[in-house]
């Protein structure tokens, strides 16, 4: 028999083991009942980490442009620092290449370059309060994406248990549904495990 007439008995014999149960009028086993309650759960479940998942990718998102205009904030004060610095020391040279100067000029001077370098301390203080919020933003975004991440692995596995569950329906075997109910169990660990974990973070459940 070649492979070509071999294929539709195989498709054949696999639709009569589908569907024997229906057939012969058996009654369903008692675990089957089960079935629905499971998938129900399972697809609330799937439900939540899809909405979830959605809201942690956009905090995220948040969190980066919260980032990158700290950063440009730390830049323009460290610009405007370096800015001041270069005045000052324009100013200092001045001074120290004109001995002739009057008192007055001088003083003037003096004060102009005093005047800059006063301005420093804040200005480098304001520079690094930026970068540490950068720092912050991007921690924060690098653990929500982890959390997302981990939420997705607990969604595939919830969607595997629900598949599971419905091919256990149809062909009627225990070994499937228990299967589902282990996977299932699995997901929910995942889920629970990295929603603790953002909890602990400080980030919250929601």
């Amino acid at each position: 028999m070649t492979d070509e007439t071999a294929k539709p008995s195989r498709i054949k014999a696999l639709t009569e083991k589908l569907t024997k149960h229906e057939k012969s009028g058996e009654a369903a086993p008692h675990w089957v009942g089960y079935v629905a309650l499971l998938t129900g759960i399972l697809a609330g479940l799937a439900g939540f980490l899809t909405v979830r998942a959605t809201v942690l990718t956009n905090n995220a998102i948040y969190e980066s442009n919260q980032a990158i205009l700290a950063q440009a904030q730390s830049s323009d004060a460290w610009n405007e620092y370096q800015a001041d610095s270069i005045k000052a020391r324009i100013i200092e040279t001045q001074i120290a290449g004109n001995p002739a100067l009057d008192a007055q000029s001088r003083a003037t001077l003096e004060r102009q370059a005093q005047d800059f370098r006063n301005r420093q301390p804040k200005i480098q203080t304001d520079a690094q309060n930026f970068a540490k919020e950068r720092d912050d933003h991007l921690g924060v975004g690098k653990g929500l994406l982890a959390t997302r991440d981990l939420l997705s692995y607990a969604d595939l596995a919830t969607q595997l248990a629900i598949a599971l569950a419905s091919v256990a329906a149809m062909v009627r075997v225990r070994r499937a549904f228990d299967a589902a109910i282990f996977v299932g169990v699995i997901g929910v660990g995942i889920a629970l495990y990295a929603l603790g974990r953002q909890y602990l973070a400080g980030g919250g459940f929601l």
